[in-house]
């Protein structure tokens, strides 16, 4: 217990110097919460098939797009590009300064031919959830409600939680998700977070749940339903199953995911374009093999929101 209240109280400190929430808020009518919610199966139907056409877009052109190196190994390419890793400007860089790979040069050192940037596109986690969603909002003529949402978005770092908080203000609900059983919950978020130090993403998964249990917030967001999706441990969460779409988030938005049913569907920013799970279709069941989200085969993010849409 010594050693809970120690990591506790660091992680508490640690949080005391930031802002003391989003910057600005979205706000919407009672009239535009009510069309939303009258036009949300239409919605999530679409944005769910915009996460199925990704998905067969990315395994088409990949399936198509091979070459045999001198070795005699086969790679293939995919149409789109992390844009955290690459980009069609030479000398561009990201956020915190990193300099991106010229995807041009890069594609003619793995034997491509640097015209293929011609038909490649650049994704990311949020930017694959943003883009179904705007096909959803767009196609159901509800463009202005989007851009209110987007414009907070912009305006909070483009993260995953501003996003969910936005859908929140239009009706979504906001779910605390955590695999782990509450008996347990304290001793393996412990867990999860000593063996998540030297990770570039952090869960902060004990300070986290505190938050939920004892204030109903998760980072800035207020969670309307705080155990229905705990304790799943290695199964799916069966509430999953009756929605077409819906939006989940990891590690205090560090990494965005788009679902339909029980399905997460995620784009990487950062692998490599030659890999087929550049964009990877798994099951909601992160601490099981092969199940999503995660961030690299061995590296799983364990805890987070899910926003669920008003139906």
């Amino acid at each position: 217990m010594k050693n809970i209240n120690l990591i506790l109280l660091a992680m508490l400190l640690s949080f005391t110097s930031l802002q003391a929430g989003y910057n600005g808020e979205v706000i919407f009518s009672k009239h535009e919460i009510a069309i939303h919610k009258s036009r949300i199966k239409d919605l999530i139907s679409y944005s769910a098939d915009c996460l199925e056409n990704h998905k067969q877009e990315h395994l088409d052109f990949y399936a198509n797009n091979c070459i045999t190196d001198r070795r005699g190994n086969k790679k293939c390419l995919s149409k789109f590009y992390g844009e955290r890793r690459y980009s069609k400007s030479r000398g561009a860089r990201r956020s915190d300064g990193k300099l991106l790979e010229y995807l041009p040069e890069a594609l003619e050192k793995e034997g491509f031919s640097a015209s293929m940037v011609n038909v490649m596109r650049a994704t990311s986690c949020v930017g694959l959830a943003l883009q179904c969603l705007k096909e959803g909002f767009d196609k159901t003529n509800q463009s202005q409600q989007w851009t209110k949402i987007m414009n907070f978005v912009r305006n909070n770092g483009v993260g995953g939680t501003a996003l969910q908080d936005g859908l929140q203000k239009i009706g979504w609900k906001i779910y605390y998700w955590n695999p782990s059983p509450l008996d347990r919950i304290v001793e393996d978020t412990t867990r999860w977070d000593i063996e998540e130090k030297n990770w570039a993403s952090k869960g902060y998964h004990l300070y986290r749940y505190y938050k939920v249990r004892n204030d109903s917030t998760y980072w800035y967001n207020t969670v309307d339903y705080k155990y229905e999706m705990v304790g799943f441990e290695k199964t799916i969460p069966s509430l999953l199953f009756q929605y077409p779409f819906w939006i989940g988030t990891a590690n205090t938005g560090y990494h965005v995911f788009p679902g339909t049913f029980e399905k997460v569907v995620e784009a990487h920013s950062t692998r490599s374009f030659t890999s087929i799970d550049n964009l990877e279709l798994s099951n909601f069941n992160p601490m099981a093999t092969g199940g999503g989200p995660r961030w690299t085969n061995t590296e799983k993010y364990r805890s987070g929101l899910i926003a669920l849409p008003p139906m």
